[in-house]
């Protein structure tokens, strides 16, 4: 336990599992992905730290060069810090704006995990008619200060305002005072989707003219 321990063993794992870890928990942060599995994860952050080392090689060559450190001791710790933590952040973000462009999405789809995290990461308004498992049903609006879970722990909801709704389950008005609603995917059986007539102002009043007819 001790030798697993030792300095040169604990460097090497720094070097070569570190990087490819900060760029696993940031990717997980901007994308829903399965949680780490970490029977696995020493493998996997070794395979991304050697993709962040390829990418990375002209710095890596240039500050381990001609007595670099030796000479430019700042330079040298400034360059060390950037390889091992500042561009294993910044790679999983300069994947996904890639991986999100239309020009290339035109011919690829998305790695999301479920068609849940698949709309809601578009963080597009909609109207909702959440049907109860008690057979009750809830209108309500998830605009810009909604939340929706992602997986894998998918399914909850936090809706920006509750809606009255007539005996066809059409949306009439705000319920007065609403602040929102919060549930659990366990207490719904389904969700239905519908446009928003007319866009909400910028500070989110969820007063309009005309309701989504379902």
């Amino acid at each position: 336990m001790i030798d697993l321990l030792s300095n040169d063993k604990l460097i090497l794992l720094i070097v070569f599992v570190f990087p490819g870890l900060v760029s696993m928990h940031i990717y997980r942060l901007i994308m829903p992905a399965r949680a780490i599995d970490w029977s696995t994860a020493v493998l996997e952050g070794a395979f991304y730290s050697i993709i962040n080392f390829c990418l990375t090689l002209p710095l890596l060559v240039a500050i381990t060069c001609n007595d670099f450190s030796s000479a430019h001791p700042y330079l040298f710790s400034m360059g060390l810090l950037s390889i091992l933590l500042v561009f294993p952040i910044i790679w999983p973000r300069a994947w996904t704006t890639l991986i999100k462009s239309r020009k290339l999405m035109a011919k690829l789809q998305l790695p999301h995990p479920t068609a849940w995290d698949w709309f809601f990461d578009k963080r597009n308004p909609v109207f909702m008619l959440i049907h109860l498992r008690s057979g009750k049903v809830i209108g309500g609006y998830y605009g810009n200060d909604s939340f929706a879970s992602s997986f894998p722990l998918d399914g909850d909801l936090y809706l920006r305002a509750v809606y009255n709704l007539d005996k066809n389950l059409r949306f009439t008005a705000p319920v007065d005072n609403t602040r929102g609603l919060l549930i659990r995917k366990d207490e719904y059986s389904y969700i239905e989707l519908y446009d928003v007539p007319s866009a909400p102002s910028k500070s989110e009043s969820i007063t309009h003219k005309e309701s989504p007819k379902p």
